[in-house]
C-alpha cells in the first residue's frame, strides 16, 4: 500500500480506535479494520496498475442501507439485522469504488431513516460532532459525525425529509439532496419512493461535487451567472425561526448582497402551508413497506418510529388520493415561483440543532422543526444542498440553496460562486 494511502488508512482508524466503545457503537453499525485494509489492498492495486481512479483513497462511510456485497443491510433496525447479507454492491457504492473511493464502515442512522434527529434506541445516538451531546441530525446520523469528527472525508446517506441536509447542518458540513433519479437507487432500502433520494455529504464542496458525479455517473458542470437572482421566501422557511437563526440569516443575506447579487422576496405561503403532505405521503408509502411486520416492530422496533407508520391508519382512501393530487399542485406552484430565479436561499433549519436530550424528552416537537425546512424541499420536488454558515459558531451548516428538479448541476455551481474561502 503507498505511504499516502497508508498513513491517511492509519490515522482514520486510529480515530476510530480512540472513541469510547459506546460512542463507536453508535457511529458505526458495522466496523471492521480487517475488510477496510483488505479493500485498500485492493484498491492499491487497481491504482499501481494505472486505473483511472478520480476519487482514489478517498475514505467513505456507507448509510446501513446502501446495499454491499457480503453485507446485511438493516437500515438501523432489528426488524432486519437477520437478513441475508447483500450478494451485491447498490449502484451508488459500486460506482464510488469504481472511481476508487475507500468504503470506510456502515454508518448508523434512525431506524428505517425515518425521523430528523438521528436518535436510535437499538445501538445508541451518537453525539454531534460540533458539541458535546448534541444532536447529530438524522437520519444520516453516523455518516454525517464521521465527516465532521475528521475520521472520514465524506459519507453517504439518504434524504427524504431532510435527512442529508439535517445532520449537515449538525456537523458543519457539506450536504447535498440531489433532484429525484439523478442517482439510481437501485440497492437502496426503501422509506417512501416518492420523496426518497441518495446522496452524498462531504468535508469540502469539490469533493461534495466530486462524489455526486460519480454516484450519477455524469458530470454536473455549469456556470454560475455573474450577479446572482436568489429568491428570498416569504410564508415559508423564514417564518417563525429562532432569534438566532433569524440573526444569522440576515447577516448571510447583507453578505450575498454585498457580493452584488439580487435578493428577491417571494411569496411561497401556500408551499408552507402545505407541509403536512409529507407526513401523510411518507407514513403512507412506509406502510406499505412495513405493514407485514408491524407486530414484530411492536416488539423489536423503535416506538416512535412505529407510531408515525401507523398514522397511515388513521388515514382513509380519499384523504391519502387528495394529498398526492395536492403534492402535484404544490410542485407546479414551487416550479412557477422560481421562474427567472437561479435558486432559493434560505436557513436550513430554523433553530440551531438541541441536545440529545432535549429530543429524547421532547421528541415529536423538536422532530418537527429539524424536519420543517427541509422537508419543504422534498414536498416540491426540488434540489438543495446545506452549507457551511460563516461567522457561526459552533460551525453549523446553516444556510441552504435550493433549486427547481434538474437544476443541480447550476445550483453546486451558485454554492461555488457563493462560498465563503479560507483567506
Amino acid at each position: 500500500m503507498s505511504t499516502n494511502l497508508h498513513a491517511k488508512l492509519d490515522a482514520a482508524l486510529a480515530r476510530v480506535a480512540a472513541l469510547p466503545e459506546a460512542e463507536r457503537r453508535a457511529i458505526f453499525t458495522e466496523f471492521s479494520p480487517d475488510r477496510i485494509r483488505a479493500e485498500a489492498e485492493a484498491l492499491e492495486a487497481r491504482h499501481t496498475a494505472g486505473a483511472d481512479l478520480p476519487l482514489f483513497g478517498t475514505l467513505v462511510s456507507v448509510k446501513d442501507l446502501y446495499d454491499e456485497a457480503g453485507q446485511v443491510t438493516g437500515a438501523g433496525s432489528r426488524l432486519l439485522a437477520d437478513r441475508a447479507p447483500a450478494g451485491r454492491d447498490s449502484t451508488a457504492v459500486a460506482r464510488l469504488k469504481a472511481a476508487g473511493a475507500l468504503m470506510f464502515g456502515r454508518s448508523s442512522m434512525s431506524e428505517f431513516a425515518y425521523s430528523g434527529v438521528g436518535l436510535n434506541p437499538h445501538h445508541g445516538t451518537p453525539s454531534g460532532a460540533l458539541v458535546a451531546g448534541g444532536m447529530p441530525g438524522g437520519s444520516s446520523a453516523g455518516a454525517a459525525v464521521c465527516v465532521g469528527l475528521g475520521i472520514t472525508d465524506a459519507g453517504i446517506g439518504s434524504d427524504t425529509g431532510g435527512s442529508l441536509r439535517i445532520p449537515a447542518a449538525a456537523n458543519g458540513i457539506w450536504g447535498f439532496k440531489p433532484s429525484q433519479g439523478l442517482i439510481d437507487d437501485s440497492g437502496v432500502h426503501p422509506l417512501a419512493p416518492s420523496f426518497d433520494v441518495a446522496g452524498p455529504m462531504a468535508r469540502d464542496l469539490p469533493l461534495l461535487k466530486a462524489l455526486a458525479e460519480a454516484m450519477a455517473g455524469q458530470g454536473l458542470d455549469a456556470r454560475a451567472p455573474d450577479v446572482l437572482r436568489l429568491a428570498i421566501p416569504e410564508g415559508a422557511f423564514t417564518n417563525d425561526l429562532s432569534d438566532p437563526v433569524a440573526a444569522l440569516f440576515q447577516a448571510e443575506k447583507a453578505r450575498i448582497a454585498a457580493l452584488g447579487h439580487e435578493l428577491v422576496p417571494v411569496d411561497m405561503s401556500e408551499i408552507g402551508a402545505a407541509i403536512t403532505l409529507n407526513r401523510i405521503i411518507v407514513s403512507v408509502e412506509a406502510h406499505k413497506i412495513y405493514a407485514g411486520d408491524l407486530e414484530r416492530l411492536a416488539e423489536v422496533g423503535d416506538p416512535r418510529v412505529l407510531s408515525r407508520i401507523r398514522f397511515a391508519e388513521t388515514l382513509t382512501a380519499d384523504e391519502i388520493a387528495a394529498a398526492y393530487a395536492r403534492r402535484a399542485e404544490v410542485i407546479a406552484r414551487f416550479n412557477a415561483a422560481m421562474e427567472g430565479m437561479d435558486a432559493l436561499l434560505t436557513p436550513t433549519l430554523m433553530r440551531l440543532p438541541p441536545s440529545i436530550a432535549e429530543v429524547e424528552a421532547d421528541f415529536d416537537r423538536m422532530n418537527m422543526q429539524m424536519l420543517r425546512n427541509t422537508s419543504l424541499v422534498n414536498l416540491v420536488d426540488g434540489c438543495a444542498l446545506a452549507m457551511p454558515t460563516p461567522g457561526l459558531v459552533p460551525g453549523y451548516a446553516m444556510t441552504m440553496l435550493a433549486g427547481v428538479k434538474g437544476a443541480d448541476a447550476p445550483l453546486l455551481a451558485i454554492a461555488e460562486a457563493l462560498e465563503v474561502r479560507p483567506g
